[in-house]
């Protein structure tokens, strides 16, 4: 089993010590390290999601992507959603039964289009009080 922290190390903090973390661990750690940049880079994680990829460079290209970038916060972190402090759980279940989409598509809607998800919820909540 790779060392997760290792590679996470050497691709954000200790970038010299890339060319130390074997081809094995880069290939084992791909498709983790592909996932959670994902959250964040979605098209450029879809691009590598290959069954066919070289995972060594897939790894690399990371390695080369994060180059210049600082150590992102949010890698290891659950994805927690805005919606406790932004949308109450009563607004959330009104967005879920309205929009008919599963709480992991509107978790996804709420951190990245927070704007949407508001003026959805206005309108829905002008229709109830229509009503």
């Amino acid at each position: 089993m790779a060392n997760l922290k290792l590679v996470a190390d050497a691709i954000f903090t200790k970038k010299v010590s890339w060319e130390e973390v074997s081809d094995e661990e880069k290939e084992t750690c791909f498709f983790i390290f592909n996932r959670y940049f994902s959250k964040k880079y979605p098209e450029k994680s879809q691009l590598l999601n290959l069954k066919t990829i070289d995972k060594v460079t897939g790894m690399n290209l990371w390695y080369h992507f994060f180059k210049g970038k600082p150590y992102p916060n949010w890698l290891w972190i659950k994805n927690e959603t805005k919606e406790k402090s932004e949308i109450s759980e009563k607004d959330y279940k009104l967005l879920l039964e309205k929009l008919k989409i599963k709480d992991l598509d509107l978790n996804y809607l709420i951190d990245n289009h927070l704007e949407f998800v508001k003026e959805e919820l206005k309108y829905y909540k002008s229709l109830q009080k229509e009503q």
